[in-house]
């Protein structure tokens, strides 16, 4: 893939030029991100304890988890256009700090209204953060790196169950410390991280190539010759532009695709903790299960990313990924009692692998759908339209779950979305004036 770069010379300055720019931006996103899903995600370590002091339902639970996502949604693309505006650097630091706090005052929550109202403003905090940071690696990779990069930043993803996991079932653990409870430790303990890293980010994070000072002038030549060559490359943002991408078909069928995919992933990340604590296991041990499958993503994500970008087909890899993700939750709906057994924990790890592994060749795939005056707007409204999944899937799997009494139903509905998914894939196509698929 890098020949495409410049001649044997250009080559070798190329390569150096990404390895020094992974170097000094990849680890502090990558740790921004881990926060960021940590907070995401630990409300599914402390729904039993949640539930039980609060006296909240299935239905009810899960619906103020998914006000998060309302909140997102709505703050999104006015997020994402502000930060293009004002530069990564200051406006991903306000993101992090502002919802690092929002996170930590989780402990103030007395009952089912200001869960809900607490939920509903950290999705509007967080909001413009997950495209911010996209829009941003497209400033500073070309795309032949692209899918590589994507997938570094989303390892933390599933790092974030690996190590969140078992974390949350020792924070858990300390209810009783101080006269708190254990869930009311373990959101002061995982929010304030994003605050310091958001102070860390203010200080350290250039906004652009040309104000690094760690690049040569070499370097910086370099890269911004090659990012000017790349035909994916955003340009200003163009508000018609911005709005017509809204509408697109190829715009929508991504929106649909990721919607599926934060389905599955936040329904399991809400309720799969709870699911195993069914089984009698302790807070750490239930934390050590649940991690299994995120632990397997990892190793989907980083293949699934090196092989679409060695390949250059985004598409064919993210075909494959839904498809893995729809085999994998029917089987544990199907023969692992929703993951309530060996046999589900298994079916999961192998749709972990869709699940995490999908989302490399996806947001490489995602400015080739995007005229490059909409890129910003565009790669935003994707994300946000998506992430209203990660309000649908937990609420139709506790809805479910009131009224069937298992969480097997909402596997399946969660497996049929995945097939749909892998449909609008097939039909999918980049726009004409981008060349890689």
């Amino acid at each position: 893939m890098d020949k495409a770069l410049g001649g044997d010379g250009q080559q070798a300055l190329g390569r150096g030029t990404i390895r020094t720019v992974i170097w000094h931006v990849m680890p502090l996103l990558l740790l921004a991100y881990l926060a960021n899903y940590l907070d995401r995600i630990n409300i599914g370590f402390a729904g039993v304890a949640l539930r039980h002091d609060l006296g909240l339902s299935a239905t009810m639970f899960a619906t103020g988890a998914g006000l998060f996502f309302v909140g997102y949604f709505l703050f999104e693309v006015p997020s994402n256009l502000v930060l293009e505006r004002i530069g990564g650097r200051r406006w991903i630091a306000r993101i992090m700090v502002s919802w690092g706090i929002l996170s930590a005052a989780m402990i103030f929550v007395r009952g089912p209204a200001s869960f809900y109202g607490l939920r509903f403003l950290l999705g509007i905090a967080e909001a413009g953060f997950f495209p911010g940071i996209l829009f941003y690696l497209v400033c500073w990779f070309p795309a032949v790196y692209r899918a590589r990069m994507m997938g570094l930043f989303t390892l933390g993803i599933p790092l974030s169950t690996v190590i969140g996991a078992p974390l949350s079932g020792i924070l858990l653990g300390m209810s009783g410390v101080m006269g708190l409870p254990g869930w009311q430790w373990m959101f002061v303990l995982e929010g304030l991280p994003a605050v310091i890293l958001g102070v860390v980010i203010y200080f350290h994070l250039p906004d652009k190539p040309a104000d690094a000072k760690w690049l040569t002038p070499a370097q910086k030549q370099w890269l911004q010759g090659a990012l000017a060559a790349d035909p994916s490359q955003p340009g200003r943002s163009h508000l018609f532009e911005t709005f017509r991408a809204f509408y697109d078909p190829r715009v929508l069928a991504m929106c649909f695709i990721y919607l599926g995919n934060i389905s599955a992933n936040l329904s399991l990340a809400v309720f799969l903790p709870t699911i195993v604590a069914s089984m009698g296991f302790s807070p750490f041990t239930t934390g050590l299960i649940v991690a299994i499958p995120s632990a397997v993503g990892v190793v989907g994500l980083l293949v699934i990313g090196w092989l679409s970008d060695h390949f250059g087909n985004h598409r064919l890899l993210l075909i494959c990924t839904l498809l893995i993700m729809a085999i994998g939750l029917g089987a544990a709906a199907g023969f692992g009692a929703a993951g309530a057994s060996a046999i589900g924990i298994v079916a999961l790890c192998f749709a972990g692998i869709g699940i995490h592994g999908m989302k490399a060749p996806f947001w490489a795939l995602a400015p080739l759908t995007l005229a490059s005056s909409a890129t910003a707007g565009g790669i935003a409204w994707i994300n946000s339209v998506g992430n209203l999944g990660g309000f649908f899937g937990p609420f139709v799997l506790g809805w479910l779950k009131d009224h069937y009494g298992g969480y097997q139903a909402g596997m399946y509905v969660l497996a049929g979305l995945q097939l749909a998914a892998f449909l609008a894939a097939l039909a999918l196509r980049p726009r004409r004036d981008n060349k890689t698929a």
